[in-house]
């Protein structure tokens, strides 16, 4: 396949480190001139609670309410993750004895 000798070749010239490199900066770029792509991985990493609703937004390059209202439009939920019982406890320990 002509476009594996064309990374193979950028590697080789020395143009990037890896093939990996090549990889990541191509899918930055990607990414830039397609921006809808990335709010999609972005909600698949939150549907799949790979991610945090937080990180969701920041890699959908949206605000929160901004995400809230995509999310909605999609008709999923937003689930915001609390904290288990021993880090609150231990939380309103450290406030209690201060």
């Amino acid at each position: 396949m002509i476009l594996e000798k064309e990374i193979n070749a950028l590697v080789k010239k020395g143009i990037y480190k890896n093939k990996e490199a090549i990889y990541a900066d191509a899918l930055r770029f990607f990414f830039r001139y397609k921006p809808e792509i990335l709010i999609e991985a972005a909600i698949e990493l939150y549907k799949s609670r790979e991610i945090a609703f937080s990180k969701a937004a920041e890699i959908a390059g949206l605000d929160i309410e901004s995400l809230k209202e995509e999310l909605v439009r999609r008709g999923l939920k937003i689930e915001i993750e609390a904290p288990d019982k021993k880090t609150l406890e231990k939380g309103v320990s450290l406030l209690l004895s201060k």
